[in-house]
């Protein structure tokens, strides 16, 4: 039986079902033979839009990177076509990659729609995509008589050499291609504008430049420009005749796209960098004292003990006229550290979406030089193979092997043991003969859903700009730019292939309201982090400076009605709150001021001010966010720098307290084993006794299958009680069980043999096997195998002990470098924390610099402790793994103590966060009772040499001086 093929899955997007809307409203306005100018002006008037209105076709929707434009256009073509029957649809894109993620979007969004036009006769598009010379799809799309859309770029017929622009030839004679009875068309171009179709721009920016406009003419429909960026310069068509507006601030405020935190990689030598010029201006990096630091140098100053003679466009001459240019390039110093951090950064976050059910993508963006990730030397290829296997492998020890994390990233290589993590996009790949090449060409530009599955192990994407926009992935959750290119070209398009919210293996969007309004848990999943050189000067603010001025709805200045409108439709608010916050709070109290009236409406601004006032009005909590939020200048809650994190240090040990840590550790850190008593049949049977008296004691609730019966009452329809529910029939629903199938499980989740589960089932009484284990096998099967582990845990801790204590010593762990001991990083905790304040135990603390620690009930201990006397040496101990039946086991703590007479007592503490002892997990509490076992050993082998080993647990809140005085 096949798999069912996942598909995507959709929600109704409130702000989505309103770009629609305005769209349709406007087209049966304008069918109403009302005036083009005056249908947008009203339009813009209701809606508060401070935009032009042009007597010209265009209708402009700006939506934000990530917030689903091309599906919102979907749902456009199948709104028009539904209400005024529109049948011709050409979709206009810059390039290939969009094209080839246009494609696929329609593919995808195929059944939802179907099913959600179901009652309607077009409830599927047509799609025809022209792409090399192929005129059989425009013929198609001319011919039939469904709802069809066309996908193309401009370079298919803005040169007069394209195939759509040359005569049609023998064409000429095929009647699909004679429209509405007109002469004979002279060009495939003239068939399609004279279909009179609507067409649809996707990235209106991309669209500039005479060849396209003169080709363009002649589409004399209205043309719906959706995008996040529009043309800007002096001769192009601007955003304008606005249908909808979703902009930059709107969209992080209303948690439909990833939160973002940049990364700025610095490899700078100690001389000068020039890293760019601004505003006449010399943007100079240099590495001081470890750090470094940017400075701006006008004419005069001193660059690496030169003066500045002059500052041009792209190059500063210096006194001795020398020149310096602005080097964009990037060492492989400098790769190899992006790279570097971008795999750590990847790492990091893996884990835990896969717990989560999602998987994660890294993407590269490379110079436009193939030749680093394809040829004989590529060079960024060979730098990230290297890198990755250095991570993966320690990534890969540090795992427990029965993960399925584990077992994920051990499909990381093929059967030829060829790493298959990494694939590529670049220009002139569509050709390419090499059937790895195109197949992880298909994969990135085609298959989103592979993509996207745990199924395929790619996980990491090179380009060059060609993927810049259009194509797009929602699991994108790094962003690393290997090139400095494309300076002009907006920040936010840059980073937007992982801007849009990821998806989990069933293709569900993680949304806030998918994730029941958690707001910390929705940006915790949906965080893009991006690594940038230092020589991106000002990444982060060209972010928060894109935000603010791409947010036209509550920007700088802003109408009374714009800020009603905003407490009303973003927090909830119902009219009268909204005007009484306006009118009574922000105005009253002068945290908005007036800064013109034009048109005889009245302009405010926010007052400089107005955090200060806020605090003063004692407002309650749920009136001040809202007001905090009003404004578009709350951007860097969106967009963060990185914080890189310090290079953890050694772990030197104090001179004055070495010998006596040395000591401590060689008297507790032995290579004993442990050796478990065979059980013999007197015993196995007692054991199998105990756990068939556990099981039979098991209550397996049955499993009941109900029936209710419902029933609607039409005079009450709408009305409280209009339908009646009754249970009609109840029954129990007995299980199959095989039994063979539940033996070989239980051995299998207890790690125990066969036979023995085998002898342990032959014991059980047949009315438990036909009675109870038959109402719910399942919960039977999850219950008989815990009673079986804590049966066997019993027996262990009763027939276990440890020897060879006196056998090989293990590795040193203690290194030294300048003549100072020290202990590897990492080597007693995870974490690590500079000292900078005093704490009692200070002086006793065995390491100089740092505290490590796994917890924070551990740092808690080593922070807040009292001082006793008796106290010599307090420290964590490095990694004792000592061997349990339950795996190896670490203590915590250890303290050197003055003993009576001379003698030496060694203390050591298990410390554990919780309430009592029996909240510990049975797992953590059984190794515990193990190391109970080994330092008893331990102890019986020091007696006759003064030397006492007490080891404790420390729960929750057990004083250090009731553990001292017991040991």
């Amino acid at each position: 039986m096949r798999a069912e093929k996942k598909q995507f899955q959709y929600e109704i997007q409130a702000y989505q079902e309103e770009c629609v809307n305005n769209i349709v409203n406007l087209f049966e306005s304008l069918h109403q033979k009302a005036k083009f100018s005056e249908v947008f002006t009203a339009h813009h008037k209701k809606n508060n839009y401070s935009f032009p209105v042009k007597e010209t076709n265009n209708i402009d929707i700006m939506m934000e990177t990530g917030t689903g434009k091309t599906f919102t256009f979907i749902k456009t073509i199948f709104e028009l076509s539904k209400t005024f029957g529109y049948k011709k649809f050409i979709i206009l894109i810059p390039t290939v990659p969009i094209r080839e993620g246009t494609r696929t979007n329609l593919e995808d969004t195929k059944s939802y729609f179907k099913s959600y036009y179901a009652n309607e006769k077009e409830k599927e598009i047509e799609t025809f995509v022209y792409e090399g010379g192929n005129v059989s799809a425009i013929k198609q799309f001319i011919s039939t008589a469904h709802l069809s859309v066309l996908v193309m770029t401009p370079s298919s017929f803005n040169s007069k050499d394209n195939i759509l622009n040359r005569p049609l030839g023998n064409d000429i004679n095929q009647p699909e291609l004679y429209v509405n009875n007109q002469d004979p068309p002279k060009s495939y171009l003239e068939c399609l504008k004279r279909l009179n179709p609507i067409v649809i721009m996707d990235e209106p920016h991309r669209f500039e430049g005479n060849a396209f406009k003169t080709y363009f003419d002649g589409f004399n429909n209205y043309y719906l420009r959706f995008g996040a960026t529009f043309p800007k310069k002096k001769d192009s068509l601007p955003l304008s005749n606005v249908a909808y507006v979703m902009d930059s601030i709107s969209s992080f405020r209303q948690s439909l796209v990833k939160k973002i935190v940049v990364y700025t990689q610095d490899v700078v030598e100690s001389t000068d960098t020039l890293i760019a010029i601004d505003n006449k201006k010399a943007i100079v990096s240099t590495l001081i004292n470890g750090i470094v630091v940017k400075r701006i140098l006008g004419v005069g100053e001193k660059f690496n003990n030169k003066s500045i003679k002059k500052i041009n466009k792209d190059t500063i001459v210096l006194a001795d006229d020398t020149i310096e240019k602005v080097d964009y390039s990037l060492s492989d110093q400098s790769l190899g550290a992006m790279i570097k951090e971008t795999i750590k950064i990847h790492f990091e976050k893996e884990q835990t979406l896969y717990e989560q059910g999602i998987k994660a993508l890294t993407l590269f963006f490379m110079e436009s030089d193939t030749s680093l990730f394809r040829g004989d030397n590529p060079k960024v290829k060979t730098i990230f193979e290297e890198e990755y296997l250095k991570q993966y492998n320690g990534v890969l020890s540090e795992l427990d092997q029965t993960t399925d994390y584990y077992r994920y990233l051990l499909k990381d290589f093929n059967s030829d043991n060829e790493l298959q993590v990494h694939k590529g996009y670049f220009s002139g790949d569509k050709g390419n003969a090499d059937e790895k090449i195109k197949e992880g060409v298909d994969e990135i530009l085609k298959d989103k859903k592979k993509l996207l599955s745990f199924d395929s192990p790619t996980r990491f994407i090179f380009s060059i700009w060609a993927l810049q926009e259009g194509w797009d992935n929602p699991n994108v959750f790094t962003i690393c730019k290997l090139s400095n290119q494309g300076s002009e070209i907006s920040k936010l398009q840059q980073i937007g292939r992982g801007l849009r919210i990821s998806v989990n293996q069933q293709l569900q969007r993680n949304t806030l309201k998918n994730l029941n309004d958690d707001q910390e848990k929705f940006w915790k999943i949906n965080n893009l982090d991006v690594l940038v050189s230092s020589k991106e000067q000002g990444f982060v603010e060209a972010i928060q400076n894109e935000i603010l001025s791409n947010s036209f709805l509550v920007a700088n200045t802003f109408t009374e009605q714009e800020l009603v409108k905003a407490l009303q439709e973003k927090w909830g608010f119902d009219d009268d709150t909204a005007v009484m916050l306006v009118d009574d709070v922000l105005k009253e109290n002068k945290m908005i001021i007036r800064k013109a009236i034009v048109d005889g409406q009245r302009i405010y601004e926010k007052s400089p001010d107005f955090a200060a006032i806020l605090k003063q009005q004692n407002l309650p909590p749920e009136q001040v966010k809202p007001l905090e939020g009003l404004f578009a200048t709350d951007a860097n809650t969106y967009v963060q720098k990185g914080e890189k994190k310090k290079d953890k240090k050694k772990i030197f040990i104090k001179a004055t307290h070495l010998q006596e840590f040395q000591n401590l550790w060689n008297t507790i850190n032995k290579n004993a084993f442990y050796i478990l008593d065979s059980l013999n049949d007197e015993s196995e049977k007692q054991l199998i006794k105990n756990i068939k008296t556990d099981i039979e004691a098991l209550n397996i609730e049955e499993i009941l299958l109900q029936t209710v019966r419902a029933e609607l009452s039409a005079d009450k329809i709408g009305q409280q009680g209009a339908i009646t529910e009754k249970l009609i029939d109840t029954a129990t629903y007995k299980n199959k069980v095989d039994y063979l199938a539940l033996v070989r499980t239980l051995a299998n989740n207890t790690k125990t043999p066969l036979s023995f589960i085998v002898n342990v089932f032959n014991a059980l009484s047949t009315d438990f096997k036909s009675k109870m284990l038959l109402n719910n096998p399942e919960q039977a099967q999850r219950e008989i195998s815990q009673i079986i582990n804590n049966n066997l845990l019993k027996m262990l801790k009763a027939n276990i002990r440890y020897d060879g204590i006196n056998a090989t010593a293990l590795p040193n762990v203690f290194k030294t470098e300048s003549g100072k001991t020290y202990l590897d990083t990492g080597s007693v905790g995870k974490f690590q924390k500079d000292i900078v304040n005093d704490f009692s135990l200070k002086t006793k603390w065995v390491f100089e610099d740092v505290i490590e620690y796994d917890s924070d009930f551990e740092l808690e201990i080593v922070e807040q402790d009292p001082d006793m006397d008796s106290i010599e040496i307090f420290g964590k101990l490095p990694r004792l793994k000592i061997k349990t039946p339950l795996g190896d086991y670490n203590p915590d703590f250890c303290y050197a103590i003055k003993g009576a007479e001379g003698n030496k007592v060694f203390l050591v503490v298990e410390a554990k966060g919780y309430k009592t002892s029996t909240d510990i997990p049975p797992n953590e509490k059984g190794k515990i009772d193990f190391a109970k076992k080994y330092f008893d050993a331990l102890s019986e082998h020091y007696k006759d040499q003064n030397i006492k080993i007490s080891y404790k647990e420390r729960i929750n809140r057990t004083q250090l001086a009731t553990l001292i005085n017991k040991a």
